[in-house]
């Protein structure tokens, strides 16, 4: 500083007298900073493996998930594996062998989830549900113990949480899927048991569109079309919440243009 006039030095620190006294142009840009660090926060929080899946970008999450070894992002991994096979590659008729590819990864993703945690019902849901997958599209569901596999890992999640509304829609589609194939007998399959396991279900996640669509192909495979009707009306009119429940407002309504009369 010369005769009381304040001159710029070399350091990136430096500030006029106005501005360590915290002058208005000062607290705007500090504003400004501060914005700037909630949006990058917001943007970053909006690309969540969970919000990522939520969206539709199944891919993306799997791959971000998969990178981080806890239960709850393993959860998350299988989960995004699974329903990019669901949601996208069966739905745009891809080879079995891509879609095999993800599930396995899904399987891959579940096992280790159940091994950070093994009390964990989520992890155990998506175990189950990556094996059925594979299970149906492999055409082995009635042997290899794979059957009995799905069974234990539902009363796993039952034993944790009697109410949870994915084992028992779960379990009540393993009970009809055996019956169909004529081997409910061998593995304790009861079609008795399917309409009070879906009632159980939805009644435990009453807008979980998914459960809905699953109780409305078994009340059709049963044979009760007026049921069956009801809930594909619901399912069509329960709020969307994921980008799949949007892909099974389109299987409802389809699968109820199918119950119209001709």
């Amino acid at each position: 500083m010369e005769g009381g006039r304040t001159t710029p030095s070399s350091g990136s620190g430096w500030r006029t007298p106005s501005e360590r006294a915290g002058a208005p142009g000062h607290r705007q840009r500090l504003a400004g900073l501060a914005l700037a660090a909630v949006l990058a926060w917001s943007t970053a929080l909006a690309q969540t493996p969970t919000a990522l899946a939520d969206g539709g970008n199944y891919a993306a999450a799997w791959e971000k998930a998969s990178q981080t070894r806890t239960a709850a992002m393993q959860t998350t991994a299988a989960r995004a594996a699974t329903d990019q096979v669901v949601y996208d590659l069966a739905l745009h008729g891809a080879p079995l062998t891509d879609q095999l590819v993800w599930l396995n990864r899904a399987v891959t993703a579940a096992e280790a989830a159940v091994s950070l945690d093994q009390a964990s019902a989520a992890a155990l849901i998506q175990l189950a549900r990556a094996k059925g997958e594979i299970a149906r599209r492999s055409g082995i569901l009635q042997n290899l113990g794979v059957a009995s596999e799905l069974k234990e890992l539902f009363d796993r999640v039952l034993a944790l949480e009697p109410a949870n509304a994915d084992a028992l829609v779960g379990l009540a589609m393993w009970h009809l899927e055996l019956v169909e194939n004529g081997v409910g007998w061998l593995y304790g399959g009861r079609k008795d048991a399917v309409e009070p396991l879906l009632a159980r279900g939805v009644a435990a996640a009453p807008e979980q569109v998914n459960l809905r669509v699953e109780y409305a192909r078994a009340l059709i495979a049963l044979g009760n079309r007026a049921d069956a009707r009801a809930q594909l009306e619901l399912a069509i009119s329960l709020p969307s919440r994921r980008a799949s429940d949007e892909v099974e407002k389109a299987a409802a309504a389809q699968l109820l243009a199918g119950l119209d009369p001709k």
